[in-house]
């Protein structure tokens, strides 16, 4: 029935579904995470729930910060549940949008709150009855996110690695700062970031990377540095679909390399031209990529939900 199912969905790909939007809650722990569930009106009595991670930094449900507005993971959702007949889950992490805690302290944020959170979504709907599966797709930061919390949920049944690194944070942080240091630098930051990966908090911090090792984000980077993506997808005993833009500045697709390495079951696919706001640009020109990180009206690149529209064809079939 689903292989049915899924071969009439992809031979009316180009159908436009209508769709309804559904604002929904979740309590877990000290915070209400706020999300929006689109699905096919009058399309299919059952079908499969992608749930939607933002990456790192205050990106909210739909791609976008106070930095940069371009509707990217709305865009997305919004072709996997119009023209595929997916529903979708994107919801605004804790602290973030509509997401908030009240009487929010920075320092109380772990890493493992956020793989709380999304496998508290997974619970939520993984016994109702209305989907095939729970798939969650996590993009940049929200890749480990998803990935770890599928290790810890039983109900979630794939995953789908947008631009996800394929190393710790503290190495990519490392090369990152490379770029715009001084040797002797290098080594004071490389120093410091060891440090934090070690699990201790800072005695002193260069006042040129407060912004990224403040004392109240301490706690939060050990909490991220402890976990190494590729020992976690390891570890999963899903499916699992990577993907990476070949003109994507933050993300290279080379840490994909390194995921599909630690995970040669995978299903790995490099699309040409699209960068990490899943855009279609042809250039690395930085300048010309930030112009675009802001540019709302400009189409995902096509090939993405194809790409994913194809692999979730594959999951419990």
């Amino acid at each position: 029935m689903k292989s049915l199912l899924l071969s009439f969905i992809l031979f009316v790909g180009f159908s436009v579904f209508s769709q309804s939007e559904e604002e929904v809650e979740m309590t877990n722990g000290n915070c209400t995470l706020k999300g929006t569930l689109s699905s096919p009106e009058g399309g299919f009595e059952s079908t499969d729930l992608v749930i939607l991670i933002a990456g790192s930094g205050p990106t909210d449900r739909n791609g976008n910060n106070s930095q940069m507005t371009n509707n990217s993971l709305k865009m997305l959702s919004d072709v996997l549940v119009n023209t595929y007949g997916n529903c979708v889950l994107r919801y605004d992490k804790r602290a973030i949008g509509a997401s908030k805690i009240e009487n929010f302290k920075q320092e109380d944020l772990s890493f493992d709150d956020f793989i709380s959170d999304a496998s508290a979504w997974v619970d939520k709907y993984a016994d109702n009855g209305l989907y095939n599966n729970i798939i969650l797709a996590g993009h940049s930061q929200g890749s480990l996110i998803a990935i770890t919390a599928a290790n810890q949920n039983k109900n979630v049944d794939a995953v789908i690695s947008l631009a996800g690194a394929g190393q710790p944070i503290h190495t990519i942080l490392k090369t990152q700062l490379a770029a715009t240091l001084t040797i002797e630098m290098q080594g004071l930051v490389n120093a410091k970031l060891d440090t934090l990966a070690s699990g201790q908090m800072l005695k002193e911090t260069p006042k040129m990377l407060h912004s990224l090792m403040h004392p109240t984000i301490q706690p939060f980077l050990i909490s991220w540095m402890k976990y190494d993506p590729a020992k976690e997808i390891a570890k999963l005993k899903k499916p699992v679909l990577l993907i990476n833009g070949t003109t994507d500045i933050q993300v290279a697709v080379s840490e994909m390399d390194l995921l599909y390495t630690a995970k040669p079951d995978a299903v790995r696919v490099k699309i040409k031209n699209m960068n990490h706001v899943l855009k279609t640009i042809k250039t690395k020109d930085m300048g010309l990529q930030l112009e675009l990180y802001g540019k709302p009206d400009v189409p995902l690149s096509k090939k993405l939900p194809k790409v994913i529209s194809k692999f979730l064809g594959t999951v419990g079939v």
